[in-house]
Formats: structure tokens, C-alpha cells, sequence
């Protein structure tokens, strides 16, 4: 089963939060096992926040990536550019429907 986990933060500068994830897309993420891939979302009605989503094919994976320490300097990263503590949702795959 597939594993999402959400990040949701608040920003100011949301092209520096989106150049974080493209710079982590193209250095890590043939690297991170079990990585699916990943979105940035903003808030229609809420123009400072934003969801990270990352997919991986199971909690596992998510777990081994979380503890590499290109992951951790990663998050060290994201935390100087939101405001306040990034909110962690993590969420189980139960169905999928793409057209």
C-alpha cells in the first residue's frame, strides 16, 4: 500500500520553498528508495500556505528516507524558509482514481 505524507507550512517566499523541493527532485530523488513522487500545493483562500506532499510505495521507505541525512538537511533547509514548525501528516494510500 501506498504512504503519502503531507508537510504544510507557511511562507512569505514561496519560490524559495518551491526551488527546495525542485533542488531535492533533481539531487535526491533517484536516490530515495520507494519514492513515487510529489506535489506542491497552496491554499486557494490562504495565499501563505502550502502542502508538500510525497508519495512513497510504503511507510517503510518513508521511514528509511526520513532517516538519511540528506533528508535531515533537507528539513533543517525547509525549516529557515517557513514560518513557524511544519505541520507532518502522514497518510495511508486506501485508493487511487487517475483519468
Amino acid at each position: 500500500m501506498h504512504f503519502t505524507q503531507h508537510i504544510v507550512v507557511e511562507t512569505d517566499d514561496p519560490s524559495a520553498l518551491a526551488d527546495l523541493l525542485y533542488e531535492w527532485n533533481r539531487d535526491q530523488s533517484a536516490d530515495t528508495p520507494g519514492y513515487v513522487g510529489g506535489r506542491l500545493l497552496s491554499f486557494r483562500d490562504k495565499p501563505r500556505k502550502f502542502v508538500l506532499e510525497a508519495e512513497f510505495e510504503s511507510w517503510e521507505h518513508a521511514q528509511k528516507n526520513n532517516d538519511r541525512p540528506e533528508t535531515q538537511k533537507w528539513a533543517a533547509a525547509l525549516k529557515d524558509i517557513v514560518s513557524g514548525e511544519p505541520k507532518y501528516e502522514n497518510l495511508d494510500v486506501v485508493a487511487a482514481f487517475r483519468k
